[in-house]
């Protein structure tokens, strides 16, 4: 208890006669942690905006003009089975002439005249994962109680495909500044201890354990990342909340959602690395004054 009391006391002293030097350990470690954040937040977006879009994406199944209604709860009580299958809704052939009808408001002469007998019912088939939906056309067809299928393929590829690369993207980005992050609180703290080499050798010669020269640095470095990465993670946390804030006033066609982002999680990944970069870097800063 008395060592960490002059630990402690050891480390505040080294941060507060060297406040220059630590605060710009800290701006270092919140610029690069923040940096950290912001793509852990865009990532966490874009997945979910995406995934949105991908759910979207549906199978229309049409039945044959002569089906009954119990064929067509039999396939629709089947197809509820699959489980790639994440929503089926029945369209019967007056709700499909209204929908047409809809969609074409500004030409009414389109149907004019038209009946419900002239559209055929169906099913809409909405799934999981849009990469399923090969698999789930192909047991739709060997049911052998639709007439036709109809789903936008190429745009689920260009869907799956772009969510690919953006997934890889971010974890690249996320992994660079991380490194980046490292790199320079290592450089920040090392030349802070740079500064007091003389004050290291002379513990040395007097007989100080490497453990115990060490530990005030690692503890002043725990301390730089912890407010560094504490600042960055209150600035990330107001910022996902005024885009989303903003994004559902000024885009609310584009799908924004709250829970896109595990805040929690997020918030405690940031003060995590920090800290742990703060103990890295001047453990490592520190290593080499150890031999004299």
């Amino acid at each position: 208890m008395n060592n960490l009391e002059f630990f402690m006391r050891e480390a505040f002293k080294n941060l507060r006669l060297n406040a220059l030097m630590s605060a710009t350990a800290i701006t270092t470690t919140a610029i690069c942690v923040l940096i950290l954040g912001a793509g852990m937040l865009i990532s966490a977006h874009v997945q979910g905006a995406l995934l949105r879009v991908s759910q979207d994406v549906e199978i229309n199944a049409f039945f044959p003009e002569d089906v009954s209604n119990e064929e067509v709860e039999q396939a629709q009580s089947t197809v509820e089975g699959y489980p790639e299958v994440r929503e089926v809704t029945y369209i019967s052939k007056d709700e499909a002439l209204e929908r047409y009808k809809e969609i074409f408001a500004e030409s009414p002469d389109l149907y004019e005249g038209l009946s419900a007998d002239a559209l055929p019912a169906s099913l809409e088939v909405q799934l999981n994962d849009s990469s399923e939906s090969d698999a789930v056309a192909s047991k739709l067809e060997s049911e052998g109680a639709f007439e036709d299928l109809r789903y936008p393929q190429q745009t689920i590829e260009r869907v799956n495909e772009f969510v690919g690369y953006m997934t890889w993207a971010m974890r690249g980005a996320t992994v660079l500044f991380l490194v980046a992050s490292v790199l320079l609180i290592f450089n920040t703290i090392r030349l802070s201890i740079f500064a007091r080499r003389k004050e290291i050798e002379v513990m040395k010669l007097v007989g100080a354990s490497d453990s115990f020269v060490r530990t005030p640095f690692v503890l002043e470095g725990l301390v730089q990342g912890l407010v560094g990465a504490t600042i960055a993670a209150l600035v990330v946390l107001w910022a996902n909340s005024a885009f989303i804030s903003w994004a559902q006033e000024q885009v609310p066609y584009f799908a924004v959602s709250s829970n896109a982002v595990n805040l929690p999680f997020v918030l405690l990944v940031l003060v995590a690395v920090g800290v742990l970069v703060g103990i890295v870097g001047s453990y490592l800063s520190v290593r080499r004054f150890m031999k004299i």
